[in-house]
């Protein structure tokens, strides 16, 4: 009879962490999302060569405000692209 009485409480426990997790995955989500190393001045023109997904992806890999490592990772994924394909 105990058994009964817990289920409810052990369902609600269960429920609050998994909506915990997901709150801290859409949290992560959305810190990447806004994560912003280098100038909008200095992207533009790397957009145009390597275009946005490669810039976007070596801009993750790169310190902040490094323009050089993020030019330097999109040609080297761009290079690493046209090999595979």
């Amino acid at each position: 009879m105990q058994s009964l009485e817990l289920e409810p409480i052990v369902s609600f426990g269960m429920t609050l962490v998994a909506l915990a997790g997901v709150a801290a995955l859409v949290g992560g989500a959305i810190r990447a999302a806004s994560h912003h190393s280098i100038p909008p001045e200095a992207k533009r023109p790397l957009y145009q060569k390597y275009g946005k997904w490669a810039v976007d992806l070596a801009e993750a890999f790169c310190p902040e405000n490094d323009v050089a490592c993020v030019e330097r990772e999109a040609k080297r994924l761009i290079e690493v692209r046209r090999y595979r394909a």
